[in-house]
């Protein structure tokens, strides 16, 4: 199985092209900090791009993409003296129609694209956990991707035009985009880096996780999954905690969680959760439940 695929189905992305600015120097924008993830698309000119917490600027340029995780304050200028002429809040709003817009000084140029990703159901799943707090991907290394700078080219495309469909567009785009950003960051860590997505690079591991995400009602045991990946017990049991961050069992378990989380805030009914996800019955589920989340699941359906 497709394990990416599978956890992104289950967050529930959804995409929103908040913006498309075109700003004339000299020009600062601060942008409050957001319970989503946020993104910018350099699509002309470039500036200085400034972090919460970090003291040094990072210079972005036209094509650059660059995506905030955790929805971190951040600012955008055209130089480092520049004053502040906008506070932007990107909070996803799939209600409100994206905005065309430009001001600023005289000087030259910027243009950006500015958007939010949601996830319905982030819980506390790993996908989420292991990225950092800055995703900054060159628009040099966006040409060489040529999916990636297709992706791109089509979203400012999209957003300068005025044809009919064109929120749908930009919102299905906007997904697109968050994929190939994570694609990218996969690919760019390195062979001994450790974490949830590491593991995805790691074969046995990779296709431990596969087993549990297609099979997540199997009795597994960790010598279940050590045979099925052609490894030992204690091999594969070291490898899957070191790589994934916790021991394969307890991986399972939250992930049977977020499954059920899910599928409780769709209405499906917790006979057929405790069925599906291997629970002898609907009384050993609840409890499950209960223990892991803190909550029982008729009380979690009910929270908004």
């Amino acid at each position: 199985m497709d394990v990416l695929t599978d956890v992104l189905n289950s967050l529930e992305l959804k995409g929103w092209l908040s913006s498309r600015v075109e700003i004339a120097s000299p020009w600062r924008i601060n942008f409050a900090a957001s319970r989503d993830s946020v993104f910018h698309i350099l699509n002309f000119g470039g500036g200085y791009l400034y972090t919460e917490g970090e003291p040094t600027p990072l210079r972005v340029e036209d094509g650059d993409v660059v995506v905030f995780p955790y929805g971190h304050a951040h600012a955008l200028c055209d130089d480092p003296t520049s004053p502040v002429i906008k506070v932007s809040h990107l909070d996803y709003d799939a209600r409100r129609q994206y905005e065309i817009s430009s001001f600023g000084g005289e000087g030259t140029k910027t243009r950006l694209l500015c958007g939010a990703f949601h996830f319905e159901h982030p819980g506390d799943y790993p996908l989420l956990q292991w990225l950092p707090k800055i995703i900054y991907i060159p628009g040099e290394q966006g040409r060489m991707t040529h999916g990636f700078a297709d992706i791109v080219n089509l979203i400012a495309r999209e957003a300068a035009s005025l044809q009919p469909g064109v929120e749908t567009m930009l919102k299905r785009l906007t997904e697109l985009l968050f994929i190939q950003v994570i694609r990218i960051w996969i690919d760019q860590q390195e062979p001994a880096s450790s974490g949830w997505l590491a593991a995805l690079r790691d074969q046995p591991v990779a296709a431990a996780l596969g087993l549990l995400h297609q099979y997540p009602g199997r009795a597994w045991t960790v010598e279940d999954l050590a045979s099925e990946v052609a490894l030992s017990r204690s091999a594969f049991s070291a490898r899957f905690t070191q790589l994934v961050g916790e021991p394969p069992m307890t991986y399972l378990t939250r992930w049977r969680m977020h499954t059920a989380a899910r599928m409780l805030k769709n209405g499906v009914t917790m006979e057929t959760i405790a069925a599906q996800l291997g629970y002898a019955s609907e009384v050993a589920f609840r409890k499950a439940f209960r223990r892991e989340m803190g909550i029982p699941p008729a009380h979690y359906r009910k929270t908004p």
